[in-house]
């Protein structure tokens, strides 16, 4: 298949003249992943009128005395009886758990909710099961009733962008298999979840100014780790799963032009044979991290209501209001 190298004339306008703008940046010159990820931008949020934030580590899970980061946002008014687990993206690779904190921060408010977001440790240091494990440490001690979050928790759901989003769907078939905490609900915004890269668009899209198919290999040599060899655990590519029954109810974004996109389609249709409830939303005229690269486009505003909506539904919360 012919790859597209320069995705501006599908865009939306706003997306394509951000996207205009967009540096290349090939991974093959990143000698130093750590030096990379602290020369990034951002700083953590403190808490707000509404929400207030802790940062706590929680027990590791099957890592020995690892102790995992996690950010904490509760109401001002009191801990929730419900919580919502958030996983941030960033290829496997890069990324903290506080680059979400606008996000984790709206979440609790609007829907009166605890937050907990996992600070999972990152390929390729750390490649697989590392970053699954301390996100399924989260969810246990979630599940806990910790006193942080006020005791017994009624609901927990779970949720990821991009690279999150392939551990937000592997927490939750972990936690299925195991018989661990139960999740109501699991939102997987743009999901990375097959590394065998055979799709459509897996093999079209790379445009090195984005998310493309060369960062995409590389990416998931280094979460699964140099030389790996073998079968791929569908908890590090939750595509590869077999049977998606008895899995949390899911609502799926994508976008069109992302080489994630049919995959996340895929995933949600197979999700739908197995009598999951599963509401798919495809963002048009999108590739992949739109809302970051173009925050005041309609199409990202748009986005970032639909997740909002979705977290609204996976507590059961009046929607549109």
């Amino acid at each position: 298949m012919k790859q597209i190298s320069d995705l501006t004339p599908y865009l939306d306008p706003d997306i394509a003249a951000a996207l205009e703008q967009q540096p290349a940046v090939d991974w093959r010159e990143i000698d130093d992943f750590g030096a990379a990820r602290a020369a990034r931008p951002g700083s953590p949020m403190t808490s707000t009128e509404d929400v207030t934030i802790h940062d706590i580590t929680l027990p590791g899970y099957e890592s020995g005395d690892y102790q995992v980061p996690v950010r904490v946002y509760v109401p001002v008014a009191g801990p929730a009886e419900e919580t919502f687990v958030w996983i941030h993206g960033g290829g496997f690779v890069f990324g903290t758990a506080f680059e979400n904190d606008l996000m984790c921060v709206v979440s609790a408010k609007r829907n009166n909710i605890n937050v907990v977001s996992v600070d999972w440790r990152l390929a390729p240091e750390h490649p697989f099961p590392a970053g699954l494990n301390d996100c399924y440490a989260a969810l246990l001690w979630v599940g806990s009733g910790p006193e942080l979050l006020g005791g017994t928790q009624k609901k927990i759901a779970v949720g990821g962008g991009s690279a999150g989003g392939c551990l937000a769907a592997a927490t939750s078939l972990l936690a299925r298999d195991l018989k661990g905490p139960e999740i109501c609900y699991q939102v997987l915004v743009i999901p990375v979840l097959d590394d065998r890269m055979e799709t459509r668009t897996a093999q079209i899209v790379n445009d090195p100014r984005v998310w493309n198919r060369d960062k995409s290999l590389q990416a998931w040599q280094m979460y699964l780790g140099e030389g790996h060899a073998g079968e791929v655990s569908p908890y590090a590519s939750p595509a590869r799963a077999t049977d998606l029954s008895g899995l949390p109810p899911a609502s799926v974004f994508a976008e069109e032009m992302d080489l994630l996109r049919d995959e996340a389609v895929e995933y949600a249709n197979r999700l739908a044979a197995a009598n999951v409830r599963t509401n798919l939303t495809v963002w048009a005229g999108t590739t992949h991290g739109h809302m970051g690269l173009a925050p005041q486009a309609e199409v990202s505003r748009r986005a970032n209501r639909d997740v909002q909506e979705a977290i609204k539904m996976a507590f059961d919360r009046p929607l549109f209001g």
